[in-house]
């Protein structure tokens, strides 16, 4: 019996001085399998999916980006030049364009009184004008109202006027004019892009108006 416990652990002893025979490089790499060999077996393929899944968001996030440069409206570094159609004769309304747009242009004191958001009834005549206009021209194109202020006043609130005023007019022109909802987006802004100073009262009434752009 003693022999036998002997001999058994002289077997286990020349395995372990085999073990550490074995070169340093083996013995880390037979561990860090040994170690890892769960983990692997169980990530592989979520590994793999999270590569597509990665690809397809880049792809997505490119689609999207292109989009957005491609739906962008860039009026505010347009070059427009003043241009005259027949149909708008109201010395009230300015018409400019270039070879992206075509921009309707109303004078403030035409449209709304001071500090208000209501359409006066004198401005009727020239945005039937600019509807007609439009529907003639391009219909069906996306148009696009924005709000102006001047400098005068609270920041906020100017920016909050020239939203108001931008959503009158269009649910004016959807009510009364020849344009769908979804034809027509609101851009207030405001204070930004005056069309000439502040530091005049001439100035600052050409700055408080509103502009019906149309992407040909």
């Amino acid at each position: 019996m003693k022999k036998t416990v002997l001999s058994a652990l002289a077997a286990t002893l020349l395995l372990a001085a085999c073990s550490d025979l074995k070169k340093p490089e083996e013995k880390d790499q037979l561990s860090e399998a040994t170690a890892d060999t769960a983990v692997v077996a169980r990530t592989s393929e979520t590994v793999a999916e999270a590569a597509d899944n990665a690809t397809t968001a880049v792809g997505k996030a490119a689609d999207k980006a292109g989009n957005t440069v491609e739906n962008a409206w860039d009026l505010t570094k347009a070059t427009l030049v003043d241009e005259k159609l027949e149909e708008i004769d109201l010395p009230e309304v300015s018409v400019r364009s270039n070879e992206q747009y075509n921009v309707y242009g109303i004078d403030e004191k035409i449209l709304f009184d001071t500090d208000k958001a209501d359409i006066k009834p004198s401005a009727t005549r020239a945005l039937s004008e600019i509807s007609a206009s439009v529907a003639r021209r391009y219909k069906g194109k996306d148009v696009r109202i924005m709000g102006f202020a001047d400098s005068r006043g609270d920041k906020n609130y100017n920016q909050e006027l020239s939203a108001k005023r931008a959503a009158t007019v269009k649910k004016w022109l959807v009510s009364n004019g020849m344009m769908t909802d979804a034809q027509v987006t609101l851009e207030p802004m405001g204070e930004t892009a005056p069309a000439a100073s502040n530091a005049t009262a001439a100035g600052r009434q050409q700055n408080r108006r509103v502009e019906i752009a149309v992407r040909k």
